[in-house]
């Protein structure tokens, strides 16, 4: 009695798995990235002056800025919303320069924010000192 081998099957592969896993490759990555654009702030150190008007004639504004949006201009405290126009009642574009002194609790946001306000104010340019 001979027996015949059975033909052998042959299976298709599913590929409902690697298309599982593709989504969820797609997904852990479209989570992980950031979309958000990069952009870059012009920040001047101390001891630069321009070409027409030296340093030493400009008059220096001090503006501290600390932890949680606290300003100080000139060692006087001054509310968030009121540091554009206490800047420009000092004085003119012309006539000051503003430096700009983070306190050591000051957070990168604390310092960003202040330099937009300087700057958005127009009363004179911003440095960034120690």
């Amino acid at each position: 009695m001979r027996t015949r081998p059975l033909p052998s099957i042959r299976r298709t592969t599913s590929l409902t798995a690697l298309v599982d896993v593709v989504f969820l490759l797609l997904l852990f990555f479209m989570l992980a990235s950031s979309f958000s654009r990069f952009s870059e702030i012009d920040v001047t150190l101390g001891g630069s002056g321009t070409p027409d008007m030296p340093v030493a004639e400009l008059a220096n504004v001090l503006l501290t800025v600390d932890a949680d949006r606290r300003f100080a201009v000139n060692g006087l405290a001054v509310a968030a919303d009121a540091l554009v126009e206490t800047l420009r009642d000092l004085g003119s574009a012309e006539t000051q320069r503003i430096l700009l002194r983070p306190t050591v609790r000051a957070t990168a946001q604390d310092i960003i924010t202040a330099l937009e306000t300087a700057r958005g104010a127009r009363a004179g340019d911003v440095v960034l000192v120690h």
